[in-house]
């Protein structure tokens, strides 16, 4: 993955959705649950359309799922490697697009491997940039000539 440091040519909003971009892409990894508290907007206003195939509404529903696969996968046995990323910011709202690769084992849960296409929907609230919608589904290049 790229590193962590925004671009200096880009505004002040670009570089803030780069770096909570890139921060969540590694707290995917991790189960990192305080970063999703700390990002993501509050409540049940967040929806979730999980890798998994599964939808999450709300905050609370999406921490339940990264503590669960956290317990079954101590030590952070998981990858993802992104790529083609694209950051659009427009006034208080910004769309980050991007494919990767992910690997995981959750112990008894099974391991996993996907090619995936990922789209994260941030909100400025307050002064604040918070996730508000999240979409991550299998990747197949090449079906009807797509990529």
């Amino acid at each position: 993955m790229s590193d962590l440091t925004p671009d200096p040519s880009l505004s002040a909003d670009e570089q803030r959705i780069w770096q909570l971009h890139r921060q969540f892409v590694v707290a995917g990894t991790e189960g990192d649950h305080p970063f999703l508290q700390d990002n993501m907007v509050s409540g049940g206003k967040l929806i979730w359309y999980n890798l998994n195939k599964s939808n999450y509404y709300g905050l609370d529903h999406i921490i339940e799922l990264w503590k669960t696969l956290t317990a079954a996968a101590p030590g952070g046995r998981a990858t993802a490697t992104p790529r083609e990323e694209e950051v659009t910011v427009a006034g208080d709202m910004a769309l980050v697009t991007y494919l990767f690769e992910f690997k995981a084992d959750f112990g008894d849960m099974g391991k996993v491997e996907h090619q995936a296409r990922n789209t994260e929907v941030w909100q400025r609230i307050q002064g604040d940039w918070k996730m508000i919608h999240y979409h991550c589904s299998d990747h197949e290049p090449g079906i009807m000539g797509g990529r």
